[in-house]
């Protein structure tokens, strides 16, 4: 039997080497040039750390080309990168000619980066006269040539922008760190090469390679990086542990659950991480954190893994934090420490109102886990007191901002809220006053709304939108209004416009005169709930408040069944029962100082 020779061939190399071997083309119907900052700055950093922690080899991925002649190929997959490596040798190359003077580096980057023989004298100043090793696609030449000759140019597309950030980064660096990134790039920058012959479908190929099983995310990143402490033989029975450890968060929690609860975490330990390049800040944190300790990343990473998969920690945010259902043991007995547990506003309550503001996760899970840890009953709980207080501000300061803000930015607290989560966990202690103030700082930089004057004033001309919001707001305020002692579901009830929404039932609410339903339709004191039992007879239900409030008398929510004692609905009443609302929500959500 002949056995036939492989088509596809496949090797790795320097990618230095890979762009002295020929001259390299985007096809026509590939993509311009698209990676934005924040991809460049990513490359420029990782290589940094490469090079910092003396990795022997960057690897770049694998990259696909056709042959098309002798000596020139067709960037199926991997333009994106070649582009910017070979940028990042034009811009320290121009250092190179123009600062230091060290015609060494210089030439060796304009060999990377122009088709020369090694041994033809070359410099920047000639380099109009070179043929580039990669033509990028025509909206992107005119640019790349500009920018490989040496020659300043503005920031006006993609490209251009990027060679703005990658610049900047190479003009901030010494004379000798330049040398050494530059000697890292074409030294330790290792490439997996693809060479399709012509009578393979490239396409086939790529798609195999990128669209086959599952794409990874940033917890299993965090995984393999540490895993890559433990590979040693040596490591065999830490190995075996940090495994088990990590295995137990993935078979616990879904994947997207996983790395919600691993940015949690990590950023109670760490403080704030960003969402970006959370995967990158998570293996500087854990290098600065090893070496402010004094101690091995193995040893270091190796009880991280344990503390992050107590299955304590886990059973808190799955089943307390995060679910719609909280393990009411948890509840039961918290409350019950705290001593309020026939309170309206309890931990569960709490846990309801900021559950939808991920933003928040850090503080709560930080307050409940000092908590858990108390073993002596007593100190137990003042520190179950402390923690309802601080839930309770923490969930006035949240809703509070929520309804009045035209949008509740995470970013304006995500980075105040992680980094005080972790001065909790550090502590092991509960703040008070300290907590307040804390909070009431965040709410001057914004929008003020724990001054209740504000805050009520905001209210009384506030229009409401999104469900969720809404029944917070309503459930709220209905709590305050309810006599009988049932604990409603969310899920059971909707949204009520009382002026309907829609412009077709309009023609019978003669209440509004000469005024615009429109502006009144989404104020809060035209809203209410109901329930699923409640009994809507159909399109006619709309047709007038006579009509409506016949049903509302039967709700079982007091916010509701009140609505039966107005006669008619106009625009007064909805100023005055929003007035009486407001009130209400000050006295719901009031900020313990």
């Amino acid at each position: 039997m002949t056995t036939r020779k492989a088509l596809i061939k496949a090797d790795s190399l320097l990618f230095s080497n890979l762009l002295r071997e020929g001259r390299f083309s985007v096809p026509w119907h590939q993509r311009y040039y698209d990676w934005k900052p924040g991809h460049v700055q990513e490359l420029l950093f990782d290589i940094e750390e490469a090079l910092k922690e003396k990795r022997d080899c960057y690897f770049l991925g694998t990259v696909i080309f056709v042959e098309k002649e002798s000596e020139h190929w067709e960037i199926n997959d991997g333009q994106q990168r070649m582009i910017t490596f070979s940028l990042i040798c034009a811009s320290l190359c121009r250092r190179f000619a123009h600062e230091t003077s060290d015609s060494q580096r210089e030439g060796r980057a304009l060999r990377i980066l122009f088709d020369l023989d090694e041994n033809t004298p070359c410099s920047l100043a000639t380099a109009r006269n070179y043929t580039p090793r990669i033509s990028p696609q025509e909206n992107d030449a005119v640019w790349y040539r500009q920018m490989i000759q040496g020659n300043d140019i503005g920031t006006n597309g993609t490209i251009t922008a990027a060679w703005k950030i990658l610049d900047e980064f190479i003009m901030s660096q010494s004379t000798e760190e330049s040398e050494k990134y530059f000697d890292f790039l074409v030294r330790k920058l290792e490439i997996a090469r693809l060479q399709v012959p012509t009578q393979v479908d490239p396409n086939a190929v790529y798609e195999t390679i990128n669209c086959r099983g599952k794409i990874l995310d940033d917890l299993d990143l965090i995984r393999n990086h540490i895993y890559s402490h433990f590979n040693s033989e040596e490591n065999h029975e830490r190995k075996k542990s940090v495994h088990a450890h990590l295995e137990r968060i993935r078979t616990r929690l879904s994947a997207r659950r996983a790395s919600e609860y691993m940015r949690c975490h990590l950023q109670c330990v760490f403080g704030f991480l960003r969402r970006d390049s959370f995967y990158r800040d998570v293996r500087k944190a854990i290098r600065n954190q090893a070496q402010g300790e004094k101690r091995s990343q193995e040893d270091y990473v190796l009880e991280l893994a344990e503390k992050v998969a107590d299955p304590k920690n886990l059973c808190l945010f799955s089943e307390v934090i995060v679910s719609s259902n909280p393990d009411p043991k948890t509840i039961q007995v918290f409350n019950t420490d705290s001593g309020k547990r026939n309170l309206r506003r309890n931990l569960s309550v709490f846990l309801w109102e900021l559950r939808g503001y991920t933003v928040t996760q850090p503080l709560v899970f930080a307050l409940l886990t000092v908590y858990l840890r108390e073993t002596d009953g007593r100190r137990r709980k003042r520190i179950a007191k402390k923690v309802h207080k601080n839930l309770s501000r923490l969930a006035a300061f949240v809703l509070r901002t929520a309804f009045v803000a035209p949008k509740f930015e995470p970013s304006h607290f995500e980075a105040r809220f992680s980094e005080f989560a972790k001065k909790i966990m550090q502590d092991e202690k509960i703040p008070d006053e300290e907590f307040a103030e804390f909070l009431l700082d965040c709410d001057r930089d914004y929008y003020k709304v724990l001054d209740d004057s504000k805050f009520e004033e905001e209210l009384c001309e506030a229009q409401m939108a999104g469900d969720k919001k809404i029944k917070r707001f309503l459930f709220g305020i209905n709590s305050d209004r309810q006599t009988g002692s049932r604990v409603f579901n969310d899920s059971e009830f909707s949204v009520e416009h009382i002026l309907p929404k829609s412009d077709m039932h309009w023609g019978n609410w003669k209440g509004f005169g000469e005024e615009d339903p429109k502006e009144w339709v989404s104020r809060i004191g035209n809203l209410t709930l109901l329930g699923r039992t409640d009994n809507k007879p159909g399109t006619k239900f709309n047709g007038s408040f006579k009509k409506k409030k016949q049903i509302y008398a039967e709700s079982a929510l007091a916010i509701t069944s009140q609505l039966s004692q107005w006669n008619d609905w106009t625009p007064q009443n909805i100023r005055e029962r929003q007035r009486y609302m407001a009130s209400r929500a000050v006295e719901v959500w009031r900020f313990i100082r």
